[in-house]
């Protein structure tokens, strides 16, 4: 896969991205682009990459929202499905700071990314503190905090 240089081959990229079938080949691939961000080419860049990291955040909720529906008190599960959610924010950040970005849009981008995760982990956590007798979801959302999000 070659690295992308005109705003076609960016909306291909930011397909393949949408699609989350070849994340760590398609990060390395955007990590090497070029664009010039001139005239309008820069808010509609921003405008499509901003509806792909939407789309996976929704995804990733909605993937959740499934494992949780279908889970049946697995415990590891519940975890994994945590853990899920954390991968996706890390991709997410990732992609977020590639270099065709300038800095501090980036910085903004990476920002409200780790705040939407914190957002998830509290509301998960008022949740379980209504409904959890044992104290078993409190401790397993505690350790797989899904805005565990340190050094990226």
């Amino acid at each position: 896969m070659n690295a992308p240089r005109t705003y076609s081959d960016w909306m291909n990229c930011f397909d393949i991205i949408r699609s989350g079938s070849q994340d760590s080949e398609i990060l390395e691939c955007v990590k090497k682009g070029t664009l010039a961000l001139s005239g309008g080419v820069a808010g509609r860049f921003a405008t499509q990459m901003n509806s792909v990291i939407q789309y996976r955040i929704k995804r990733a909720s909605d993937k959740f929202d499934r494992l949780m529906q279908m889970n049946q008190g697995d415990m590891i599960f519940f975890g994994n499905a945590l853990l899920g959610l954390r991968k996706e924010f890390i991709f997410l950040i990732q992609f977020a700071q590639i270099p065709v970005l300038p800095s501090k849009e980036a910085e903004a981008l990476c920002q409200a990314l780790k705040e939407q995760a914190t957002t998830m982990q509290k509301s998960l956590e008022a949740t379980t503190v209504k409904l959890d007798r044992t104290g078993m979801l409190t401790s397993i959302i505690s350790k797989n905090k899904i805005d565990k999000l340190d050094g990226i």
